[in-house]
């Protein structure tokens, strides 16, 4: 069955860069087909018009094969060569056409996002999740399109359906029949490319898809191969053709395990063959990308790996390790290698893992299953569910049968603080939409004052909810997803679309940046003015909103004299108070999916964007300076390390987080010594400690210092910038400067 496929990475960039370099290419006679349809039934439902592309795509779109790759996926949607997807706002080719027949509301959220954006309150590109989703590939595999496609039609028989639903339930399967016809269409290119191909390698690779593309996905998977051809192309049409992007690849070695194991017991693969595979898998997201180009959102593509499976056994295998020597031969910088963690995993796992990272590839993401399993249980999931987990984009988590909006919008905490000290401003700001701000400067005492600050966090929280869910409930309008909903058996159960709230979790997360910063502001409230009266409340707004201009002795007082969270006891116990009321705030209200806001302190690299106009802060902070990141302390707290980050997760609860708590630890590289004992000492103490998420940054200083210079002669760095990685000099000389002053404390 095998052939004895050989992975040839050279020849196989090549090939991709010959095709990927053109993209995107004209796809206006496609568009022309869909503008027409439209036209011809102005009656038709949403439902229906997502099926337009599907058709259209089945018949028209070319699809494109590699030589040197046995998988099969590549159709061309008129998409870009460095695209997470069509998306929102929309993008470039016909996946995201219905969306385009609705610009007044994309130029009615754009205005409203960009208002509040502008101001600093917040940073929302989308008006819900339209890049982090996982299609639970899992379905695919085992019934097949034909299955889903079979459970359908036996629930379009039952007598409870509206209109409505049975539309749905057509269209789902009208486009199931779209794909398998793409999958047979992959099958005769094959088979046509091997008329002239005399390349030995190539007609191996050639012949395999040739057999597999007219039985997968069409059919349930049976072999390792067939089932990593149905995971890849699960996930590829629907970033091409369901107008959304889906990050998570998949929890490999979970996933794949039995299939290996099951064919090496009837000799279909070996070892080799497996691990060759596997390489060309792990591959493609690199061989997709133009990764000398500015990234600033990454690729948004990961794999995951360890866990446990939905018995709470632990996930490590043959395929862990494989996966794992795939990035330690060939150095990918993508896809993200998410990695679960748990005290029941052996040592030999996190030193392998401790390698990875000792080597300073910095394409890893650690989630501790004793914090992130027990944090979703108590949103009422079943454990089973919160055991099979994924975590897709940085380290945004999902379950598996969870349709989660998260990392869509940005909000700045810092900012939404200044609106309890300038109240006046603030209230200007916010009359648009009949939001009003408490006074908390005349507070009598800090109790008081404290109060009064997280009322406004709840208040401001629940505006943002109301508004969010406002624009959310277009998504059923403007861009329903049929193949998403395909891979959610409960879609298929309660005959809805996951944009109407067909998956068994329906979950919103607001992304919050700059708690740290907010914590030790308010600390520095606490101390200076309500406990020790170094100054007045008057006199410090005065000097944060000048910017400190002539108060710098105050400004080192605040910086040097106040205790900083994360290195202080008395203020890192605060910071937990803090942390505890943001998740009371953050959580718990209804969305528009039937689900509910989950707490949630991600926040990607808003707390770089918010700094140009987000006012000094009572910590010291001057504008222009960052605000901080994830769970870690502020930027300016001095002699900070391992021991101090790992030390201070033991007094923070990350379980009141089941969107994730997310802190980064910049290491040394040490490249002759990667030491993954060390890496591994600290992934352990990460998780008996309690953290939830972490991101490592293994880098040298002078190394940084030396590709400024000289980029051309280090073009192989690669540094982790805030949950995705990229290559060092392809980034913004901003960027390079923020990353490398990491590294001065």
């Amino acid at each position: 069955m095998m052939a004895g496929y050989r992975f040839n990475k050279e020849e196989y960039f090549k090939e991709t860069k010959a095709v990927y370099s053109n993209y995107p290419t004209d796809v206006s006679r496609m568009e022309k087909e869909l503008d027409r349809l439209q036209k011809e039934n102005p009656k038709a439902s949403s439902f229906q018009k997502k099926t337009w592309i599907y058709r259209t795509a089945a018949r028209d779109a070319e699809v494109i094969l590699f030589p040197s790759s046995p998988f099969y996926a590549e159709i061309d949607t008129g998409r870009e060569q460095n695209s997470v997807t069509a998306s929102f706002p929309p993008q470039p080719g016909i996946g995201c056409w219905l969306m385009k027949q609705y610009p007044d509301f994309v130029d009615e959220y754009g205005e409203w996002s960009g208002y509040y954006g502008k101001y600093g309150v917040m940073n929302g590109p989308q008006f819900m999740d339209a890049a982090h989703h996982y299609a639970n590939c899992e379905t695919i595999l085992k019934y097949g399109l034909s299955g889903i496609i079979r459970h359908a039609r036996m629930r379009l028989e039952e007598k409870d359906l509206t209109d409505h639903q049975q539309d749905f339930l057509k269209c789902m399967i009208d486009v199931c029949r779209s794909l398998q016809r793409i999958s047979e269409r992959f099958a005769e290119k094959a088979e046509e490319m091997l008329k002239t191909e005399h390349d030995e390698e190539h007609v191996k690779a050639l012949k395999m898809i040739a057999v597999t593309a007219r039985r997968i996905p069409s059919e349930p998977a049976e072999t390792f191969y067939e089932a990593m051809c149905a995971i890849w192309f699960t996930r590829e049409m629907c970033n091409a053709l369901d107008g959304l992007g889906f990050a998570v690849i998949g929890h490999l070695d979970r996933i794949l395990i039995s299939y290996y194991e099951r064919d090496l017991k009837n000799n279909r693969i070996t070892p080799d063959e497996a691990q060759e595979l596997i390489d060309c898998f792990v591959s493609m997201t690199d061989a997709r990308w133009n990764l000398e180009a500015d990234l600033p959102g990454g690729t948004n593509a990961d794999i995951i790996i360890g866990g446990c499976d939905k018995n709470g056994d632990i996930v490590y295998n043959d395929i862990s390790r494989m996966i794992i020597n795939s990035y330690k031969k060939y150095h990918f910088a993508n896809p993200k290698l998410q990695v679960r963690i748990s005290a029941k995993h052996p040592d030999e796992f996190l030193l392998q893992v401790g390698e990875l990272a000792g080597m300073g590839l910095n394409v890893l993401s650690i989630f501790n299953d004793d914090v992130i399993i027990p944090a979703n249980q108590k949103q009422g999931k079943s454990l089973e569910d919160c055991r099979l987990y994924v975590a897709g984009g940085c380290q945004e988590i999902c379950l598996s049968n969870e349709v989660n909006s998260r990392a869509y919008t940005y909000l700045n905490l810092v900012q939404m603080l200044n609106g309890s000290l300038y109240p006046e401003y603030w209230n200007d700001i916010f009359k648009r939409d009949g939001f009003e701000f408490l006074p908390a400067a005349n507070a009598c005492d800090f109790e008081e004052f404290y109060h009064i600050v997280i009322e406004n966090y709840r208040n401001e929280l629940n505006f943002f909810v109301k508004k969010y869910n406002e624009y959310g409930s277009w998504w059923k309008i403007i861009n329903p997803s049929l193949f998403f909903s395909a891979t959610m058996p409960s879609c298929t159960e309660v005959a809805k679309d996951v944009s109407e709230g067909g998956a068994v979790y329906n979950t919103d997360n607001f992304a919050a940046a700059g708690v740290g910063t907010v914590i030790d502001s308010l600390y520095a409230i606490k101390k200076a003015v309500y406990e020790e009266k170094i100054t007045t409340f008057g006199h410090l707004l005065k000097a944060m909103k000048e910017d400190f201009r002539d108060d710098e002795i105050l400004r080192q007082y605040l910086l040097h004299k106040v205790p900083k969270f994360c290195k202080d006891k008395d203020a890192t116990e605060f910071g937990k108070k803090v942390m505890d009321d943001l998740a009371e705030c953050l959580g718990g209200q209804a969305n528009y999916r039937g689900g509910k806001f989950e707490p949630s302190l991600f926040a990607f690299y808003s707390y770089n964007w918010f700094k140009n106009v987000t006012i000094a802060t009572a910590d010291g902070r001057k504008s222009e300076n960052a605000l901080s990141r994830g769970v870690n302390p502020s930027e300016s707290t001095e002699n900070i390390n391992i021991a101090t980050l790992l030390d201070a997760i033991k007094t923070m609860d990350y379980t009141k987080y089941p969107g994730g708590a997310v802190i980064y630890m910049d290491i040394p590289l040490m490249y002759k010594t990667p030491q993954p004992s060390l890496f591994a000492s600290v992934m352990r103490a990460f998780c008996e400690n309690g953290g939830s998420i972490m991101d490592f940054n293994v880098i040298s200083r002078n190394a940084l210092l030396e590709a400024q210079k000289n980029p051309e002669t280090h073009k192989n760095i690669v540094v982790r910038v805030c949950g995705y990685s990229a290559y060092f000099h392809t980034l913004t000389a901003e960027m390079q400067n923020e990353v490398i002053q990491r590294t001065q404390r």
